[in-house]
């Protein structure tokens, strides 16, 4: 249950409170209440020092509850969504776990999803009891275990038992296990202030870190040898693309029905041509990089004047036809000034869809508004090696690793903070990159078998792997890594 929707129970028929905000202080401080040290909460003053995260998922509580109630031997099997290991609010979790529980298994499995009814995909973890007085579990070790076949099919003591004794990456038929040790989690997972980054700490990083969250779906159950290799030989020259690019949500217009317009509709109220700017609404509208404003759908309402200003125009009557219908009470649109007018935007010179099918990419702007639905990034240099960055394969791999996989459909889903994430190698503009950005512009994106074939797809790729001192062996090994994730992640939503 999504946090806006998280609200009291009704008991016998009466409810504890009508104020969702009132009932969400007390799920909080009831954890607080649990686990005292580890929030730093005061009884006397009734405050944490640490706050869980508001954005928390409903299933989140049931977690820290639920460890709460363990004697010092219980063990502790919960079936939940996987969004928690890779999204901002599962951070309180993992660095809870990481410090005062033991992290015996997390349980995952690529060909079949668990629930019928549940749109979700879901995981299987096993927790020792934790102890909240002393931070005693960072020489344990977590294992990572996605399963290759059904779980009926690995219900042996004996897989069990070569999992439990796995002291490295191991990968079978049946499943591929990920040990690693919590402290090691922990420093993965921290934010460490500056002067600490340039040599001045004097003990242990994690001691003066802040923990952030880690990708704990992408990186130990999902990816492949590959991925570490490429961050392996990629040290000093893969960059975040938020540390190079301003990557925004595109427009929030909060009356949909009102700001996109058809040719018929345009047709329909004579409205000036002054007031509509071409809009893409989604991903599916783009068949190649290059936007053509020619092949989409809509036009975007976009007017900046006054109503003294339009006084005799068709735009003032469609407006007030706007305010007939409502438009104008919404939340978003009656937050403005004037609620018609979205502002000045920018237009971005590439453009990112928010979820994905197959392979994710991004397209070169050609004068388009952006829906929120999709992404705006702004490269902070040359768009052109940017452009070809993150179409390339290898931004494909880190996409669909350290993207929130948790729909059941098997839509890869891009929070604007995991896309600003996202590791890129920014090559040099050269000839060779422009000739090759300029045919990928003029043709089509084909489906992924066939794209990953096409020759201009792997001369975009070969700029990249050049970059990386990525062996023949090694590409290939890229290539077949987004196939697997890319259809495992296809074919298990269509498991059930």
């Amino acid at each position: 249950m999504r946090q806006e929707s998280i609200a009291a129970p009704v008991v016998h028929g009466f409810q504890v409170t009508d104020d969702k905000k009132e009932y969400k202080a007390k799920l909080a401080l009831s954890v607080y209440q649990a686990f005292p040290r580890f929030f730093g909460y005061k009884a006397s003053t009734n405050t944490p020092s640490h706050k869980i995260d508001a954005r928390s998922d409903l299933y989140i509580y049931f977690y820290l509850h639920g460890l709460s109630l363990l004697n010092d031997k219980g063990s502790f099997c919960f079936i939940t969504s996987n969004s928690w290991l890779d999204v901002g609010y599962g951070a309180d979790l993992q660095e809870f776990l990481l410090k005062h529980s033991h992290v015996k298994l997390v349980l995952d499995n690529q060909v079949r999803r668990t629930f019928v009814n549940a749109d979700i995909n879901s995981v299987i973890v096993l927790f020792s009891a934790p102890d909240d007085r002393r931070e005693w579990a960072l020489e344990k070790t977590a294992r990572f275990v996605m399963f290759r076949v059904p779980f009926e099919h690995i219900v042996d003591p004996v897989i069990f038992d070569e999992i439990e004794e796995a002291t490295e990456r191991k990968a079978t038929k049946e499943y591929r296990v990920f040990p690693i040790q919590q402290g090691k989690l922990l420093e993965d997972g921290c934010e460490i202030p500056e002067k600490e980054e340039s040599g001045k700490a004097t003990g242990p990083l994690i001691k003066v870190a802040r923990y952030i969250g880690n990708k704990w779906g992408g990186k130990y159950l999902r990816a492949p040898d590959i991925y570490w290799t490429i961050l392996e030989k990629g040290k000093g020259k893969l960059v975040r693309l938020g540390d190079i690019a301003e990557v925004r949500f595109g427009i929030k217009t909060g009356a949909n029905e009102f700001f996109y317009l058809d040719d018929d509709r345009i047709r329909e109220w004579e409205i000036e041509e002054e007031f509509f700017k071409p809009v893409i609404k989604s991903p599916r509208e783009c068949k190649r990089i290059l936007v053509n404003p020619d092949e989409l759908k809509f036009k975007l309402f976009m007017c900046n004047k006054d109503k003294r200003e339009l006084k005799g125009t068709a735009a003032l009557e469609y407006i007030e036809w706007g305010e007939s219908q409502g438009f104008h009470e919404r939340p978003s649109c009656a937050g403005r000034a004037r609620w018609w007018d979205l502002g000045v935007r920018r237009l971005p010179p590439i453009i990112s869809p928010s979820s994905v099918s197959e392979l994710p990419r991004t397209f070169a702007n050609q004068g388009v508004f952006i829906d929120k639905r999709l992404y705006e990034i702004y490269p902070k240099n040359k768009v052109e090696p940017i452009l070809l960055a993150t179409n390339a394969i290898t931004c494909s791999l880190f996409l669909e690793l350290g993207s929130r996989t948790g729909l059941g459909e098997g839509l890869l889903d891009l929070a604007v903070y995991e896309l600003a994430d996202c590791f890129v190698l920014v090559p040099p503009e050269s000839n060779k990159l422009k000739a090759v950005l300029e045919e990928a512009r003029l043709r089509d994106f084909l489906p992924l078998r066939q794209e990953i074939q096409n020759a201009n797809r792997k001369e975009l790729d070969s700029i990249v792997f050049d970059a990386l001192g990525l062996t023949q062996g090694e590409r290939d090994a890229v290539y077949e890594a987004v196939i697997n994730l890319v259809e495992g992640r296809l074919k298990k939503a269509g498991s059930v």
